[in-house]
């Protein structure tokens, strides 16, 4: 299989991360459904804070069940985690 330049190049990143090792900080907190989690990367990491070269960004993302928070050199995510019913059969 013939790897196109674009591909090579995210795969010297890859193996630049597993060599180096990226400076990041991952937290995760639940409380009952509600997860949050606290992501923080250095901006040396290859890609940046936020992947694609961008160290900066602020502003909201809102879906059905999370919200994420982008607080300049930081992220929030609040992630409401769907109720486990048990399942009924019935006879």
């Amino acid at each position: 299989m013939k790897l196109t330049n674009d591909e090579k190049g995210i795969l010297s990143i890859v193996r630049s991360n597993e060599l180096f090792g990226r400076k990041e900080i991952k937290k995760t907190w639940n409380i009952n459904r509600l997860e949050i989690q606290f992501e923080w990367r250095s901006k040396n990491n290859l890609w940046g804070r936020f992947g694609g070269g961008w160290n900066w960004k602020l502003g909201i993302q809102i879906g059905s069940t999370t919200i994420i928070l982008s607080l300049l050199v930081f992220s929030l995510t609040f992630h409401i985690k769907k109720s486990e019913v048990p399942d009924v059969q019935t006879k």
